[in-house]
This record gives C-alpha cells, structure tokens and sequence, in this order.
C-alpha cells in the first residue's frame, strides 16, 4: 500500500502547503481534489474554461499542462506568486509508495493506445492485468481482456481510478495510457514517439516537451523505453534504424541480434502495428520477459478494433480505422490499403473536436478533394466538417454509429467502407 503523500512545491520542498485549488474541468479537478481530501488535505476543484474562479486564498495551485498561461485564473496564480504544480506532478506525490504490482506509464504523440494494449496483452501470459487506455480500464488474463469502465479520458486525474482497480483486482501490473507526460510513479516508462509533433497550452508549448514528464518526473531506479525518433538515451531503444535495438516485422521479432518467429493475424497492417509491437515488446524485455515469451503472447494476434483492422460485416468489408488519436495522415493511409472491388464509402471526420486536440480540418480536408474520385459515397462526421457537405458532394452524420449507418444502407455484399472517425475508442 502507499504511504501518506507530500504535495511536491514548486521550490522543490516536501511540505504540504494547503489549502489546493485544482484548475480544469470538473471532473478532471474533482478527481484529484477529492483524493486530497482524503488524504486529509484541503482542497478545492475550480472549473477555469467558463469561469474565473479566486485563486487568492489558495498556497498552491494545480494546472493541467495544457493549460494556457493566459488563462484568467492561471493568470492570477502566477501574478500573485502561487506554487504551481502540474496535474501529473501531484497525482505522481497522491499515489506515491509501496504498491503490489509493477506500473507502467506510456506515452508520446503517435501509437499509446495500441502500445499499452499490446504491452498489457504480452504481459497478461504471466500474471493479472489492468489497463487504461482511450478504451478504458480493462482486466487481462491470458491475453484476453474484460472491460470494466469506458468513456474516460487518459488525463493524468484517471491514472488514480486506475491505480485503485489494480489494487483491488490483486493485478501482476498496471499499465496506463497517459497524455503529455508521465506522473512519476511508472517503473518502466514508455515513450512511443516525438513524429508529428504539435502546439499545446494555447500554442505556447510543443505536445513533446510536456511528453518529457516521463524522463523529469522518474523515480530512482525505473526504466525507460523509446522509440528511436525520439532522440533520447534510453533503457531499451525500438525502431527500424541503426539505433534501435528491438523492431518486428510480420514474420518475426528481434532483439538486437537475436531472431525469433512470429505468427500473426491477417486481418490487420502490420506496417501499421510495427512500432506499437516494438515498443510493447521493448517494454516487455525491460521487464524481464524474454523474445520468445513475447512471441507466444502474439501468437494469433488480430489486431485492435479502430486501429486498421479489417473486418467483414453483412458482406461488407470494413476497414476499422476510427480512434482517439487518429490524424488526416491516417484517413490517407487507409484509403491507400483500401484495395479493390465493389464500391468504396468514407465515413471520416470527428465525433468531438476536443478529442487529443481534434482533427486537422485543413490537412483532411486537401486530401478529400484531392481523392474524392476514388470514393464512391463520402460522408462527414461532425459540427466541423459540415460546412464541406456541398463541396465535396458528401451526406453528413453526427457521429460514428449514424455514419456507419448510412454507409451500410447504401452498400450491398462486395463493397467496402472505410471508418476513420476521431473518437474515444
């Protein structure tokens, strides 16, 4: 179990300096507001997007990183010379002690879902274990997983529910999905990579510089895995290129110089999955497992739903592609392993702009015109892509069920549908 927390100061002392004010949304401040209080520290959640909450009578205040600076309420923290510690930093001090089973932390701007799902698969041949991505918190055995809670979001306040699911589950490990950093409490950290980088925090802060909590926040004697891209010295390093030390391809998985076969699934794009098995199975080495327990842990592995798998569906070949960290650059490539035959619908866009920053509308949006010949039927998901109905001679959907919806009804046996839908899954 872990101890009684310290709230870390910006000035690097241990002391709690209550009362807290947690700024975000509601929910995300109430989280970790609420276990303060149970900690027996006063603490207040102030909604700080449509309000200007008094931050005046609080010592320390708690932002999340994408917080703009020039936020009211942040704003006036910073004028009045408040402590201000991040979201990460204080769930990483709430949570901080002895735990029953091993963390790891993952993160980076591209493959952290379909990284620590596979990580939780692989290391589900040994023992129990939780996760907690985009899908939600799941339960592993054998290399099959239950769902326990869906819809949450992999800010670092759900990291606590996480926690507490693999305490009370008598999980082996716990594996979290996390956004813009690590909180400090992983023993292996995983950094998947730094490609496409983007603006944060109103456009003030690179995505990757927040990611790097995963390297300043680190406990002593924890693990580090990263991709190649991401330029850093590392534990174990995973990529294609001469730095890196573990890569896959769709046949076998190697370790430096060490070789062994895999047997995969075919319904999926390996090409596609290549560095999120690399980086679990990184993770997986660092961890004690060796390459062909990790092999065997694959053995007939699918794929993950929203994470270009192909799927058939009343005859209708789907290509499942709609996920949380989806970006106009992975609507281009499922169009190109689209293949042939029958008609081809589109059904793209996204179902809530705040989705991981929302989609590039321009970027999408060049590549639809740009391709609109191939695709028979077009449809557009969501408030923002709306006003491209006319233009592109597309129908619109509200969501991704409605759009699948519309597609289906205008397909027959043979044809194929594209799925590429910025959402929570």
């Amino acid at each position: 179990m872990h101890c009684c927390p310290r709230l870390p100061e910006s000035d690097g002392s241990s002391e709690v300096a209550s009362p807290v004010a947690v700024l975000d949304t509601i929910h995300g401040a109430g989280l970790i507001a609420e276990r303060m209080r149970l900690e027996g520290i006063e603490a207040a959640a102030l909604e700080v997007y449509h309000n200007v909450p008094d931050v005046s009578g609080f010592n320390l205040v708690v932002v999340p990183v994408h917080l703009p600076p020039g936020n009211p309420a942040y704003e006036v923290a910073r004028r009045l010379g408040k402590k201000v510690v991040t979201h990460h930093r204080t769930v990483g001090a709430l949570l901080d002690g002895e735990w029953s089973f091993r963390a790891f932390e993952v993160t980076g701007t591209r493959g952290k879902t379909t990284t620590a799902l596979i990580l939780a698969r692989i290391l589900s041949a040994r023992g129990t274990v939780a996760s907690h991505t985009t899908r939600g918190i799941e339960i592993w055995k054998d290399g099959k997983s239950r769902l326990l809670m869906s819809g949450l979001s992999i800010t670092p306040a759900n990291v606590i529910r996480a926690f507490d699911v693999a305490e009370n589950a008598g999980a082996d490990d716990l594996v979290c999905e996390v956004s813009l950093g690590g909180t400090g409490l992983a023993d292996f950290g995983v950094l998947t990579s730094f490609a496409g980088d983007y603006k944060i925090a109103g456009g003030t802060l690179w995505a990757s510089t927040a990611k790097l909590q995963m390297v300043s926040l680190s406990k002593r004697g924890s693990k580090l895995i990263a991709g190649e891209d991401v330029g850093i010295s590392a534990d174990v390093t995973f990529g294609a290129g001469p730095r890196g030390r573990v890569w896959c391809t769709s046949r076998e998985i190697l370790d430096g110089k060490e070789r062994v076969p895999l047997n995969l699934g075919e319904s999926f794009d390996i090409e596609s999955y290549a560095p999120a098995i690399s980086g679990a199975a990184a993770a997986a080495l660092a961890a004690g497992l060796d390459l062909k327990e990790i092999a065997s842990a694959l053995e007939g592995f699918e794929g993950l739903g929203g994470r270009m798998k192909k799927i058939w569906q009343d005859g209708i070949l789907v290509l499942d592609n709609s996920n949380s960290g989806l970006r106009a650059s992975g609507v281009e490539a499922a169009l190109d392993l689209a293949g042939g035959g029958g008609k081809l619908a589109l059904v793209v866009g996204e179902e809530a702009e705040t989705v991981c920053e929302g989609m590039d509308v321009p970027a999408l949006i060049e590549i639809l015109a740009r391709r609109r010949r191939e695709i028979d039927l077009l449809i557009l998901v969501g408030e923002r892509l709306k006003p491209y109905v006319t233009t592109l001679s597309a129908l619109s959907a509200q969501d991704l069920d409605s759009g699948l919806s519309r597609a289906k009804a205008a397909l027959v046996r043979g044809d194929r549908i594209i799925s590429c839908v910025k959402c929570f899954r």
